[in-house]
Parts: structure tokens; sequence; C-alpha cells
């Protein structure tokens, strides 16, 4: 209750707490606070919190990991560095691109064109995994990305 008045706007669903196709994220943290732990999470119960779900996911990596290994054993296509402008475009849709520890290699332009445009366009939901989040790199895509006024509200709170 506000004032005294129930808000039901207020109220949170359960499609309230799901991603929607296409959104973009940067998950950020030092090494050893869960990043990987939540990426795995997420990707398990995918059909239930991705709507709608990817009909294809990509996981790009800058370090090769045990759960690299673990990804393509359930059927997730892995390629190590950035992923080519083809592998993007031929991906089925909707497709769910991670970028694992890939920083030193996008440059600030990659990064900015596929949270605002690939993203978009090609209906590309992007989870981009960071140990900083403050890298200039990132600075457009942290303002940018289609899920801006969550991103920023999330950011500044």
């Amino acid at each position: 209750m506000i004032g005294g008045i129930a808000n039901k706007s207020l109220l949170m669903t359960e499609s309230d707490l799901k991603f929607r196709s296409p959104f973009g994220m940067i998950l950020s943290g030092p090494t050893g606070s869960g990043k990987t732990t939540l990426l795995m999470k997420l990707l398990k119960c995918r059909d239930s919190m991705i709507t709608p779900p990817p009909t294809s996911i990509l996981f790009c990596y800058g370090e090769f990991d045990n759960h690299v290994v673990q990804l393509q054993q359930e059927g997730i296509t892995v390629c190590s560095g950035l992923p080519s402008d083809q592998m993007l475009s031929e991906c089925e849709k909707p497709c769910l691109l991670i970028l694992d520890d890939l920083l030193s290699l996008a440059s600030e332009r990659f990064l900015t064109e596929l949270f605002t445009k690939k993203s978009h366009h090609q209906n590309i939901s992007v989870i981009f995994v960071t140990q900083n989040l403050y890298e200039k790199n990132i600075r457009v895509a942290r303002i940018e990305m289609p899920n801006r006024d969550l991103s920023i509200e999330l950011l500044y709170s």
C-alpha cells in the first residue's frame, strides 16, 4: 500500500522476472564472485527464464576453462575469441550470444554495434561477462543496451 491505497503496478509476477529477447546484459564481478555459476544456472533454466527461449546459443570465450567443455557436451556452440559477422548472421534466431572474458579483444565499436544494432535487428540477446564494469570499451554498451532504463536504474540504485 502506498498512502493507504494498494498499488497493483508494484506487484511482481513470474513473467516480470523473465528476460525478453532480444536483451542485453553485462555480468561483472571479480574472480570468484559467482559470474560463471550464475551464467551456468541461467543456461540450465533458459527455457523458463528467457522469452522466447533461444533457438541457438553461441558461447565465445577468452580463456579456456572446464565449463567450456561442459557447454559443448550440452550441445552449445563454443568458439575461442570474438564471433565473426557471418557466425552471427547464420545462427538460428532467437540467438543467445555469450561473450566471456573477451574485453581485451572487443573494441568499443564492436560492442556498440552489437548492443545497439545487431542485437535488435538480428534478434540476438547478448550477455557480456567481464571483471571490470568500468572499462572504457564497454562505456557505450553500458549506456546504450536495449534494456537501457533497467540497466541504468540498476547501475545507479
